[in-house]
């Protein structure tokens, strides 16, 4: 019954935990792997770039780092947090354990 449930985690709630985590455990300051497509096409300008920083750093509590990578990351960290509760919320409301016959 257990595998059953986790097997119908949505992958979307999976991804976004898992990245939080990451940005939780990881260090801001330290060297962070890239993961953005404009830079890496060769792209300079990208309106996204410094968030996951943004974001780390306000889950290890520095607020002027955080601003200063980027000013939006107060608000994608609020969205993820919004929508990750909104995921569980679907998945808890939809789990009904099986009643095993008597």
């Amino acid at each position: 019954m257990m595998q059953r449930a986790v097997s119908r985690i949505p992958l979307e709630l999976i991804v976004w935990t898992t990245g939080l985590i990451y940005l939780a455990l990881i260090d801001p300051h330290g060297a962070v792997p890239q993961f953005c497509v404009y830079k890496l096409a060769g792209f300079s300008g990208c309106p996204g770039c410094g968030l996951g920083s943004a974001v780390s750093h306000l889950l290890h509590g520095e607020l002027q780092a955080s601003w200063e990578s980027h000013p939006l990351g107060g608000l994608a960290l609020a969205a993820l947090v919004l929508r990750i509760l909104q995921l569980l919320r679907q998945q808890f409301a939809t789990f009904k354990p099986e009643k095993k016959p008597v």
